[in-house]
């Protein structure tokens, strides 16, 4: 990268010692890089096509990412005037600050995922919890006609069938946390004292199913950030993109020294 970053500056200085114009020329490297960096998600939407490993181009990414920033602090410096320019430049800084957020969340959430002792395919998610729903659902019915398991079924009625029926909170797929999963557990342990043997054994088992459903809705929350994160920061990089090349359209029209 450092090679690059020296040749950027050489060729700035060139552009000056030949008299021509060094915002255009930086310009052109700055766009050129950005297209670059939009071409890590196109990779990402062809995983079949034998185009190198997706580690080897996110790795190219953040060498890019951090050349961009260079090639833009060249280019258009620390102040920008002009109500174009600073919008260019608001986008510019969103981006920057979305790509490290991007980044932060990829770097964290594996080691997030395997906390809860596996993993799963996002798309298999729905599948699974669909699954452990019907069960709970089924504990619920058969404890429902046991005089000795009666408080599982009031309980499921009063509280689990919402958690099992309906997704998470717009909080929680922010900030997943196991704050909704620990009271539910905390309700069953104080029904035991109204449960024969048999009902123990079903709050057990309805147990494990709250706990299989809060790794389920964790890992989606956590699955679905990272692809949050990453559609924002591919949006806004296309929509910079654009307003780049119109500005380049502009400034060739009504500049007089290029």
């Amino acid at each position: 990268m450092a090679s690059a970053v020296v040749g950027t500056i050489a060729y700035r200085n060139w552009t000056i010692s030949h008299l021509g114009n060094e915002s255009f020329a930086t310009g052109y490297v700055l766009v050129a890089t950005c297209v670059g960096l939009i071409a890590l998600g196109i990779r990402k939407r062809l995983p079949l096509v034998p185009l190198g490993r997706v580690a080897v181009w996110q790795s190219a990414h953040h060498y890019l990412g951090t050349f961009c920033l260079v090639a833009y602090c060249l280019h258009a410096g620390a102040i920008t005037t002009g109500w174009f320019e600073s919008l260019l430049a608001i986008l510019f800084w969103t981006i920057l600050l979305s790509g490290f957020l991007s980044w932060y969340v990829n770097k964290k959430s594996p080691r997030m995922l395997r906390a809860t002792g596996y993993a799963i395919l996002r798309s298999d998610i729905p599948t699974v919890k669909r699954r452990v729903s019907e069960q709970a659902y089924q504990i619920a019915l058969q404890a429902a006609g046991s005089k000795g398991s009666m408080a599982i079924a009031d309980y499921y009625r009063s509280d689990l069938a919402l958690y099992f029926s309906k997704p998470r909170s717009i909080g929680y797929r922010l900030l997943p946390t196991g704050k909704r999963k620990r009271n539910l557990l905390a309700g069953l342990v104080r029904i035991d004292r109204y449960l024969d043997e048999t009902g123990r054994e079903m709050k057990s088992r309805l147990s494990s199913l709250v706990q299989e459903k809060d790794d389920l809705d964790f890992q989606s929350a956590i699955q679905q950030r990272v692809r949050i994160c990453a559609a924002f920061h591919t949006v806004l990089l296309g929509v910079f993109v654009v307003f780049s090349i119109l500005h380049i359209v502009l400034a060739h029209l009504y500049s007089s020294h290029w």
